[in-house]
Parts: C-alpha cells; structure tokens; sequence
C-alpha cells in the first residue's frame, strides 16, 4: 500500500475514562489507513458504556478529529475541526457520556469554538447538547422547529442552548483564515440537512446523507436521497467525507449509498411487512452495524 503524505496521514486517538475524568488532555497513536477510512483503537470501558475513538488527519494545514460513539450508540459521530485559532463543531452527539468525552476533545485542542451546529434533526445528533456548558447551537430554522416538540417533551435534558440559539447563514464564509461553504439538503434522511465542504481541504462533512458500514434510517424521500447522492457524486468540492454515523471515508462512499437505497426501496416495494424489509436489510448487508437503525422501519413503515 501507497503511504499518505505525512502531513496527510490519520492519527487515531483512544477516549478512557480516567482521562475524562480528570481533565487530561487525548493522547495520540498511529493507525493505518485502511480501504479508504480510518482504523479503530480499542478504548476502556465507561461502566455500560465503552469509550467511543477519534480519528483524526491532516489537510491542508487544519486538523479534523472525528468522533465515533461506541457501536452501542449507533457509531454516531461529531466532528471537532481545527480552522486556525478557532474550532467548528459539528454535532454533539446522542447521550451525556459520549457528548462529554467531545467536550473532552475539544477541550484539549486549547481552542475556543467558534461556530457549533446541529446538522439536523434527529436526536442522536442533538441529544448531547446540554452537556455543553457555555457553548450556542446553531442550525437552520426549520431544522430547530422541526426538532423542538421532541426536544421539549421531558424525556432527557431540553437543549436550550440549541433551541435558543442562532440561525447558521448559508453560503461561504471564512473561519480562522479557512474558506468553508455551508449547504442545506432537503427530504433525504431528514427533512433539512446542513452539509460543509472545506475546498481547499477537499472535504466534506455530509452528516447522515451518508453512513459507513451502518444501517441506514429510512429516511423522507429516499428516491430524492439518491438524487442528492448523485448530485455531491459528480461535486468535484470535495474527496474525503465525514459522516453522520461511522468512520470518515473517500468519495467512493457514495456509489455503495446510492446503491444500499436502491436496494432498500427494492426490498421495500417487495416487502408485506417491516420485518420483511429487514431481514431483506441484514441479507444484503450482514457485516453492517447499527441493526437499531433498522427497527426504525415500522416507524416509517406506509403499506
């Protein structure tokens, strides 16, 4: 295998909760680039819990950790960006363990935030925002509205900072001497999704328009899904993606989304009922994780 650049290879970083705990800063170890994504390391239990891991590398002078929840929580991740003196966050994460252990990894970049955002509405995204302390969520406003009556019905921590918080503005902008492009994607997974793309970084955080190696939600609109994928597919923004659940992954992620969708809406149209559709799901795709995922499906479920 061809090495990366040095200043391109990944790092991989192990959360254990004695570091947590006490405030210290992520150490780091080397890991291999493997098939176009990046290796996970091992960390130590949290209680019921594992550690989730950060992957992390290097483009173009900024620095991007991402943060993958433990396969318990549906790998769901955040990502920590370093652009200059300043971090953009993206995400925070479903549960208070795994929102605090980013809170930890931004915290050991020595970096204040500059700009945090919700991608979209589903709460595995959002979940963690109150473990923030001192730190405004912003988003879409239809993205804040569509989440608000989950978020206020009492059945875990109401993010306030989130649903008091600002509205992100669409369309380039610089952070820490970093051009960086924010977009919006309607009736895919969610009904609105916030994507970014760094240019010169030639990356793209596409959140949940894209999963690696996870079962996918239903999603809203999954023929319209297939065409946004096919549209970023010819995008030539961007050669790396960060995404909404797994490990970040190169562009070629796109053509097995779009054909994990088809073959998800063929499984459905043949399907009688939900369980037909995943026993379809697990058949075509038995080494992918996330099979929760897959229990949304009744959820969804319109025959």
């Amino acid at each position: 295998m061809t090495k990366a650049p040095a200043q391109e290879r990944p790092m991989t970083y192990a959360l254990n909760r004695r570091a947590l705990l006490q405030g210290a800063t992520i150490t780091a170890g080397a890991a291999g680039l493997i098939r176009g994504s990046f290796a996970p390391t091992p960390a130590r239990a949290q209680g019921a819990l594992p550690a989730g891991t950060v992957h992390a590398f290097v483009s173009s002078g900024v620095t991007f950790h991402t943060y993958v929840s433990p396969p318990q929580a549906v790998s769901v991740t955040s990502h920590v960006i370093e652009l200059g003196d300043q971090i953009l966050l993206v995400d925070a994460t479903f549960l208070p363990p795994t929102a605090a252990e980013v809170a930890q990894l931004v915290a050991s970049t020595g970096k204040p935030i500059h700009t945090a955002y919700v991608s979209h509405e589903h709460p595995d995204h959002w979940g963690g925002v109150s473990t923030f302390e001192g730190v405004e969520f912003v988003t879409l406003p239809d993205i804040r509205e569509g989440l608000r009556v989950e978020a206020t019905s009492g059945e875990q921590p109401e993010p306030t900072a989130l649903l008091n918080g600002g509205d992100l503005a669409l369309g380039m902008t610089d952070i820490g001497g970093v051009p960086i492009e924010f977009r919006a994607y309607e009736n895919a997974e969610a009904p609105k999704a916030i994507v970014a793309v760094l240019p010169e970084q030639r990356v793209a955080v596409v959140q949940d328009l894209v999963y690696n190696g996870i079962y996918f939600a239903p999603g809203v609109d999954r023929k319209n899904w297939i065409a946004t994928l096919e549209a970023l597919r010819d995008d030539p923004a961007f050669d790396t993606l960060l995404v909404g659940h797994g490990l970040p992954t190169t562009r070629g992620e796109l053509d097995t989304a779009i054909g994990y969708l088809k073959t998800l809406d063929a499984a459905w149209e043949a399907a009688a009922t939900p369980d037909d559709v995943v026993g379809a799901m697990k058949a075509a795709y038995p080494g992918y994780g996330g099979a929760f995922l897959l229990g949304l499906t009744a959820a969804y479920w319109d025959k």
